[in-house]
């Protein structure tokens, strides 16, 4: 049964299901109009691209309006049937998002691929989804990679991470992994080596290595400060530091640590658009 409502809007019920019907309203005519149709019609394209790039349209202008954004449907690494296997290969099991863990990956082939002699580290492994990630790019089973993570959390913040206002800081315990669970799902890397512990109270245990790759996800300041100043001198000529959350909000003691670390030095960290930012060290200093 259809009911009047104000506005020519016309209301039919039946069971729990509503219709809505528009009467009496003249469509939307021109290219304007057209275009939300057509792409609608893409998105349901049996061509795979197409139906993607439509849905990214799709969300992106519904996303702009509030301000926030989405990486355009026909990046490269997006749709590339290579990444896409490693992340089949990760499985279900949480971690990274997928732009984070593919610098990863390409920062792994390229440091294979330039030669950059040492061992690989990770700072704060959580699930290991990125150590997975930049040990495939590597594809270097004889080179050691090695995991420091307290596998109790966050340690206590200070002042330097209380974010601004409206956001939330970092609370003791959070992001609590057991080191079984990261042990699982790293079991078919041999060289892996665990050093579960507060940063830095096993750093000692690598003091005498030379370093290619380092990757800082520990979300505050004292264990990414402590992080650099012991890595950095240990890293070889060529290789690199990528810092998981230098320009995250969520998490202003990162950046105020890595912008205080390379203050006056010849070589600097270059933010990226992910939030992540990556060191290179030209220099054996």
């Amino acid at each position: 049964m259809l009911k009047s409502c104000p506005g020519d809007v016309y209301r039919g019920t039946r069971g729990d299901a509503c219709r809505v019907y528009l009467h009496a309203v003249p469509p939307p005519v021109g290219p304007i109009a057209r275009m939300p149709f057509k792409n609608l019609l893409k998105r349901y394209s049996s061509n795979p691209v197409t139906r993607r790039k439509a849905w990214n349209k799709y969300f992106e202008r519904r996303l702009k309006k509030h301000d926030l954004h989405i990486y355009k449907g026909h990046l490269n690494w997006a749709m590339s049937d290579e990444v896409a296997s490693i992340h089949e290969a990760w499985g279900a099991t949480p971690g990274g998002p997928a732009d984070r863990v593919y610098l990863l990956w390409e920062t792994g082939r390229l440091i294979r691929a330039r030669g950059i002699e040492g061992a690989t580290a990770e700072c704060g492994s959580r699930y290991g989804k990125s150590s997975f990630f930049l040990l495939r790019g590597l594809d270097d089973p004889d080179r050691s990679h090695h995991i420091f993570d307290s596998f109790a959390g966050l340690s206590d913040s200070k002042a330097e991470d209380v974010a601004r206002d409206g956001i939330k800081t970092w609370q003791a315990g959070q992001m609590s992994v057991d080191e079984e669970t990261c042990r699982a799902q790293l079991a078919s890397f041999a060289r892996c080596e665990f050093h579960a512990g507060w940063i830095p109270e096993r750093f000692a245990d690598v003091a005498d290595q030379r370093f290619a790759v380092v990757h800082i996800d520990v979300d505050l300041y004292e264990p990414t400060r402590d992080a650099l100043e012991f890595f950095w001198p240990r890293l070889s000529p060529g290789g690199v530091i990528v810092s998981d959350e230098y320009g995250l909000a969520t998490c202003p003691g990162v950046t105020r640590a890595f912008d205080e670390f390379f203050e006056g030095r010849s070589d600097r960290h270059l933010p990226l658009a992910s939030g992540q930012a990556i060191a290179w060290k030209q220099f054996d200093i």
